[in-house]
C-alpha cells in the first residue's frame, strides 16, 4: 500500500514567512471578526448570557480537547504514513467524538444541578453536535496541514469566522439570547467541517491496525494527555468561579478572558499550523530548526506585545470606549490576565517543539505540572473573588511555571534553554521600557477617547520597534521580512 509522503519544506526564510503570511493576512481578518463578534454581542446580550456560555464551555473544552485523541498531530508530525493508518485514526476520532457527545449529552441533567442553573441542562445536550462534528473534521483538517496546504486551510478558517460573525450578531440582535452564542459557535463547527472534507479530498476506507497506528496513537495521547492537563488549567478558574460566585461573576470574567485570549488564540493557533510541519522536517539540519522557530517567535513577539501592553496599562479605558460602563468591572481582571499574556504569546510556542520533536511524553508531564500549579494559584485567589484569581495566576506564571517550561522544553533537540532566554531578553526589554512611556503618560491622558487610544497603540508599537532595533539580530529579522513582504505585495 502506498505511503502518503509529507512535502519537504526548503526551510528557508522565504519559505517559512510566506506560509506565515498566508495564515496571518486571514488570522487578521478572524481577529478583527472574533473582535467585533465580542464588542457586538457585549453589549447586545447581558453578562448572564457569556456566563451561561462559559459553564457549558468548561464541560465541551474537556470533550474538544481529547476528542481526535491526538490524531491530528500524529499525521503532521510523521514522515510518511499509509492510507490504512488514516483510515484507522479516523475512525478512532470519530468513535470517540460520538462516545465524547453521548457522555456529554447524558451528564446535562448533573451539570445543570452542579451550577444551580436549569437552563444548562438543554444547551449542553445541544452541544454534543460540534463535538461530533469536531471528530469527524480531524484527519481531513490534519491532512491539510500535514501538506502545507495553508491557502486553503486560511480560506476555511476566514469563512467559518465570517458564519460565526453573521449567525451570531443577527440571532442576538433578533433574540437578546444566550442561544445566539451556541448558533454561532455551530455554524463555525459544521462550516470547517465542510470545507476541509472539500479540500482535503479524504474519504475513509479500511482501517489497518498494527505496530505503527499503535505508534502513532501513543503520540497522539502523549499530546491529547497536555490537552486534558491544559483543560484543567484552562477551566478551573471558570468552574470555581461559577460554582462560588454565579453566572454574572463568571460573565465578567470570561469577557476578560476572552477578549485577551481570543486574539493570541487566533494568532497562535494558525502559526503553529505552519511551524509544526516545517520543524517537523527540519529535524536533520538543526541550524535550520532553530532559525526558523527563532525568527517566527521573535517577529509574533514584536507584533503582539506592544497592543497587550497598551491593553494591560490601559484596561479601564478599553473595556468603557469598546463595551460600555456596565462591563468596568471585568477591567481589572484583564490587567492582570493581560500580565501574564505578554510572556505567554511566547511560551504557548513551547508545545511547536514538543510536538516536531515527537516528544509526546515529555508534553504531557509538563502540561501537567502546568494544570497543577494553575490550579493551585487559582484556589489561592478565590477569596479575593474573580480579580484575586486572575492576580495568583499571572503571579505564579512568572515564578513558577515560566522557567520551569523552559527549561524542560530546551533540555533536548535543536532549541537550548539559552537560546530560548536569549531570543526573549530583548523583548523583554523592550516592553519594560515602552510599559515605562505608557505609565508616565497615564496622569496626563485621563479618559481617553477612541483617538487618543488609537495614538497610544501606535507609540507602544513606535517605543517598543525603536528600542528592539538596538539588538543587531532583531534588526536583521525585522528587514530581511519587510524585504519579503514588500517583494509579495510588488507582484
Amino acid at each position: 500500500m502506498a505511503e502518503v509522503q509529507n512535502p519537504v519544506p526548503t526551510g528557508s526564510r522565504g519559505e517559512t514567512a510566506k506560509n506565515v503570511l498566508i495564515m496571518g493576512i486571514a488570522q487578521a481578518w478572524r481577529v478583527a471578526a472574533g473582535f467585533v463578534f465580542t464588542v457586538i454581542t457585549a453589549r447586545l446580550l447581558a453578562p448572564s448570557d457569556f456566563g451561561l456560555i462559559a459553564m457549558v464551555a468548561t464541560v465541551t473544552a474537556l470533550a474538544t480537547m481529547i476528542q481526535d485523541l491526538g490524531t491530528t498531530q500524529a499525521v503532521i508530525q510523521r514522515d510518511t504514513i499509509a492510507p490504512g493508518h488514516l483510515n484507522s485514526l479516523f475512525w478512532v476520532s470519530t468513535c470517540l467524538g460520538c462516545l465524547l457527545a453521548i457522555l456529554l449529552a447524558v451528564s446535562a441533567p448533573a451539570i445543570a444541578r452542579f451550577f444551580h442553573e436549569p437552563r444548562l441542562e438543554g444547551l449542553t445536550i445541544a452541544f454534543a453536535a460540534p463535538i461530533v462534528a469536531g471528530g469527524m473534521q480531524a484527519i481531513p483538517y490534519a491532512l491539510l496541514n500535514r501538506h502545507m496546504r495553508f491557502a486553503e486551510l486560511a480560506l476555511i478558517d476566514a469563512l467559518a469566522m465570517a458564519v460565526n460573525l453573521a449567525v451570531g450578531i443577527v440571532l442576538a440582535w433578533q433574540f437578546h439570547s444566550y442561544w445566539a452564542l451556541y448558533a454561532a459557535a455551530c455554524a463555525s463547527a459544521f462550516v470547517t467541517l465542510i470545507g476541509c472534507w472539500i479540500r482535503s479530498g479524504f474519504r475513509p476506507g479500511k482501517p489497518q491496525f498494527d505496530r505503527e497506528t499503535r505508534e502513532m496513537i501513543g503520540f497522539g495521547s502523549g499530546v491529547s494527555g497536555f490537552n486534558l492537563a491544559n483543560y484543567l488549567s484552562r477551566n478551573a478558574d471558570k468552574l470555581l468561579i461559577g460554582k462560588l460566585f454565579g453566572d454574572n461573576a463568571l460573565g465578567f470574567y470570561d469577557r476578560a478572558y476572552r477578549l485577551l485570549l481570543f486574539p493570541l488564540s487566533q494568532i497562535h493557533a494558525p502559526i503553529g499550523r505552519v511551524m509544526i510541519p516545517i520543524l517537523s522536517r527540519s529535524l536533520s539540519d538543526p541550524q535550520r530548526y532553530k532559525r526558523a522557530y527563532m525568527e517566527c517567535v521573535s517577529i509574533l513577539l514584536l507584533a503582539t506585545q506592544p497592543a497587550i501592553l497598551f491593553a494591560t496599562v490601559y484596561a479601564h479605558d478599553v473595556f468603557r470606549i469598546l463595551l460600555g460602563d456596565r462591563w468596568l468591572g471585568s477591567a481589572p481582571i484583564f490587567a492582570w490576565l493581560g500580565f501574564a499574556g505578554l510572556h505567554q504569546v511566547m511560551t504557548s510556542t513551547i508545545g511547536w517543539l514538543y510536538i516536531s520533536q515527537g516528544r509526546g511524553g515529555g508534553f504531557f508531564r509538563i502540561g501537567l505540572f502546568g494544570a497543577i500549579t494553575t490550579v493551585a494559584a487559582f484556589a489561592s485567589g478565590l477569596p479575593w473573588g474573580p480579580v484575586g484569581v486572575a492576580a495568583a495566576y499571572a503571579i505564579s506564571d512568572y515564578l513558577v511555571r515560566l522557567p520551569v517550561i523552559w527549561a524542560a522544553a530546551g533540555r533536548l533537540g535543536p532549541v537550548a534553554t539559552r537560546d530560548l532566554y536569549s531570543m526573549a531578553m530583548p523583548h523583554a526589554l523592550s516592553t519594560a521600557v515602552t510599559a515605562v512611556v505608557l505609565l508616565a503618560l497615564k496622569p496626563v491622558v485621563q479618559s481617553p477617547d477612541i483617538v487618543t487610544c488609537g495614538f497610544l497603540v501606535c507609540l507602544s508599537f513606535t517605543v517598543y520597534l525603536a528600542f528592539l532595533m538596538l539588538f543587531p539580530e532583531k534588526r536583521a529579522y525585522f528587514f530581511l521580512n519587510a524585504e519579503f513582504i514588500r517583494a509579495r505585495l510588488a507582484r
